[in-house]
């Protein structure tokens, strides 16, 4: 059975300690995350005029909601899809929205095909800042099965989708999943021939897609190797997408599971610097790393912990925020030995040399937070959104930050 290549070192950088800062770094969340939809699965967008944009799922639809308000309520609603009811979500194969320049929204969603027959990822774009959308796209009719996707569009404009396909099972390889891209050149009127990155892929964990400069792309996904470990890899393309290099190992977690976690990797860079976010079970601990590299995917840092003292953590979001960015995630407080806790959001920041804010809980409302995600607008508002469950049915919950003022320090070195 053919492997990956593993390729895995480590950069002299990562063996240096890490510094920990609150820098502009104590942060400030509402006392009480509030409800404020009705659905499941958000992602949010802030626009320069300071309105902000929700997309969430509700009873098969998908849906975009605004408010000009700064959160304290949300207008009815746009709906993206065309065809009612199309809309298959579920956290690591939910929605996913990019907000760009001249009023562009770019959503993706994976919608059945019928009975038996698989699923299909479709797109849809705005170009009035999300007040009517365009007739849905699919980003590959012909492959058999797509899901587990994510989205990203580069500086120049080409919008890009991964995703892992089944349309490679049964080729006698270690994973029963491939790992795909397609791109679309002209802002989402159409998507280019799809191209496949990668073998073996884990089959339930999000892949994720990052950007070095104008041309260089990075795809990361879980792989799954000779006796069932899964662990992070990363290719990179340095032509926009055309063509890509050998698969590199992020960490040897050597992570033993007879089965999918159902947690990818997330990325971002800061300039040239690459950023990796993943969960993983070591030592029968489970716990969030991050690692960086400097050579463009080709080595990585030693992992760097960013979840100590949370338990179960999982599903990080890794994004920019200005000069710097920010990791979101789910967890289980320690305070006063509540091992069963509620889960709630965290978060924290980390900034071009690698150095970390202080962890914040952001929290709960009703139930157990899932998957949060965040957006950010200058000069400092910071935005939190999450999935609830209720009696009733799943609700969206948002809590809102503002950046404070320099604290104290501390220092965490990778292990």
């Amino acid at each position: 059975m053919k492997k990956i290549p593993l390729i895995w070192t480590t950069s002299a950088a990562g063996l240096m300690a890490i510094g920990l800062w609150a820098a502009s770094g104590s942060r400030m969340f509402e006392s009480r995350p509030r409800v404020v939809a009705e659905g499941r699965d958000p992602m949010l967008a802030v626009r320069a005029s300071g309105a902000i944009s929700l997309m969430k799922v509700d009873k098969g639809d998908l849906w975009v909601q605004t408010s000009h308000d700064g959160g304290d309520s949300f207008e009815p609603g746009v709906r993206v899809n065309d065809t009612a009811g199309e809309v298959s979500s579920h956290g690591e194969s939910s929605p996913q929205l990019q907000v760009r320049t001249r009023g562009e929204f770019y959503c993706m969603w994976q919608a059945r095909r019928g009975s038996g027959e698989g699923h299909v990822l479709r797109f849809a774009r705005s170009t009035n800042w999300g007040e009517s959308f365009s007739r849905a796209i699919d980003v590959d009719p012909g492959a058999p099965s797509q899901s587990f996707f994510t989205m990203n569009v580069s500086t120049k404009g080409i919008v890009y989708a991964a995703w892992l396909d089944g349309r490679d099972r049964g080729k006698g390889r270690a994973g029963t999943s491939a790992v795909y891209m397609a791109r679309s050149v002209n802002r989402g009127v159409s998507f280019e021939k799809p191209v496949r990155i990668a073998w073996d892929a884990c089959p339930c964990c999000r892949p994720a897609i990052a950007f070095n400069g104008d041309r260089g792309v990075y795809v990361a996904w879980r792989a799954v190797l000779d006796g069932n470990i899964r662990d992070i890899f990363v290719a990179a393309s340095a032509d926009e997408g055309l063509s890509w290099g050998a698969p590199v190992r992020v960490a040897e977690d050597n992570w033993v599971l007879n089965g999918c976690p159902h947690s990818g990797a997330s990325m971002a860079s800061i300039g040239k610097r690459l950023f990796v976010a993943w969960y993983a079970v070591r030592e029968k601990r489970p716990a969030l790393s991050l690692a960086y590299s400097d050579d463009g995917g080709k080595t990585f840092s030693r992992r760097i912990p960013v979840s100590e003292g949370v338990l179960d953590p999982n599903h990080p979001y890794l994004n920019a925020i200005g000069d710097r960015l920010a990791l979101v995630f789910q967890g289980r407080p320690t305070a006063g030995g509540q091992d069963w806790a509620p889960v709630s959001a965290y978060y924290r920041e980390v900034d071009a040399a690698a150095r970390l804010s202080a962890l914040h809980m952001v929290g709960h409302a009703l139930g157990s937070s899932s998957y949060p995600v965040f957006a950010f607008e200058e000069p400092g508002r910071i935005y939190v959104a999450w999935t609830e469950p209720t009696k009733d049915g799943k609700v969206v919950v948002l809590s809102r930050g503002r950046r404070g003022k320099a604290a104290s320090q501390a220092v965490s070195r990778a292990n």
